[in-house]
């Protein structure tokens, strides 16, 4: 990886490419973006179909007490994974079991343990304030380009290729338990199974996107990449290949921005991809109106 850094830096001091490229940690964030846009946007359009918005909201709060936990077991704080995955996987499994059997409704029961969570690693945010600086958490909170290194580029990477071999292999019938489980039960597909093998593929995603993106925003790049796509697509395919474009441009335009600004990166993406949500709905707009002048006419020529 030295040489890859090397070798755009010097491109970088020739002017062939922007300044920005002379520094590892940006090229590292970029590199990051484009295993992310694949995972979180590919996905993406599966969490807006199984309606797990809030759901995921849930994770990102739970990653937070799952780091404080991880550190009180003496983890290090660049790379608390352990406690991270360990903890979000056990909200994320509970979440799906209360789900099934409680009569309340869904969202509810999701706050719930969202509320549970952050009040939990609020807590006992207290007590690692003592022993680790404050300002060392904040980038697993919000995200941040200097904390990405090549360790977190290659689990990003070993764990995107796993998510997206799962995801290939039940794809279809996965989509078709999100658009209408009725009709998968009917066809003998196990729901049960699926909803528990999606939210573990879930969290590994957004565990491993925490470092660029940060807990407190993640959610936005599993949701919002999803909904700008749909005010555009025509059919399934278009769909995944418009959330996975519109998360790889949030992207790259919030690292370029995060670099410029010196602004956490991971809201940089987030203003990005609401900014793209917005444009989207606006060219749909059109689209609808473009549409519904060129009817009349069409009824003429008949």
């Amino acid at each position: 990886m030295n040489e890859l850094y090397a070798f755009l830096a010097s491109l970088a001091a020739r002017g062939v490419l922007p300044e920005v490229f002379q520094y590892a940690f940006f090229v590292r964030g970029l590199l990051s973006v484009a295993l992310l846009a694949p995972l979180l946007g590919g996905i993406s359009h599966l969490v807006v179909a199984r309606r797990l918005s809030f759901f995921s909201a849930a994770l990102g709060q739970a990653a937070l007490t799952g780091l404080v936990i991880g550190l009180l077991l003496g983890e290090p704080v660049t790379s608390a994974y352990g406690g991270i995955f360990g903890f979000c996987l056990l909200s994320a499994l509970a979440m799906v079991y209360v789900k099934r059997h409680a009569s309340l409704p869904p969202d509810t029961l999701v706050g719930v343990f969202l509320a549970m969570t952050l009040g939990l690693g609020i807590c006992l945010l207290v007590a690692v304030a003592k022993r680790f600086n404050i300002h060392q958490i904040e980038a697993v909170m919000f995200g941040s380009l200097l904390t990405v290194t090549d360790a977190d580029l290659a689990l990003l990477l070993g764990v995107g290729v796993l998510v997206a071999i799962a995801l290939a292999w039940i794809y279809n019938r996965l989509l078709l338990d999100s658009v209408e489980s009725s009709l998968a039960r009917v066809g003998g597909a196990p729901t049960v199974l699926y909803d528990y093998l999606f939210v573990v593929l879930l969290t590994a995603a957004i565990v491993v996107s925490l470092k660029v993106i940060g807990a407190l925003l993640v959610e936005a790049m599993v949701v919002v990449p999803a909904a700008a796509a749909r005010n555009l697509a025509r059919g399934a395919r278009s769909y995944l290949l418009l959330s996975v474009v519109i998360a790889w441009l949030a992207g790259v335009g919030g690292l370029f921005l995060s670099s410029r600004v010196l602004v956490p990166s991971g809201g940089a993406v987030v203003l990005f991809l609401s900014f793209a949500f917005f444009l989207t709905l606006g060219l749909a707009g059109v689209r609808v109106l473009f549409v519904a002048q060129e009817l009349p006419g069409q009824e003429d020529v008949g």
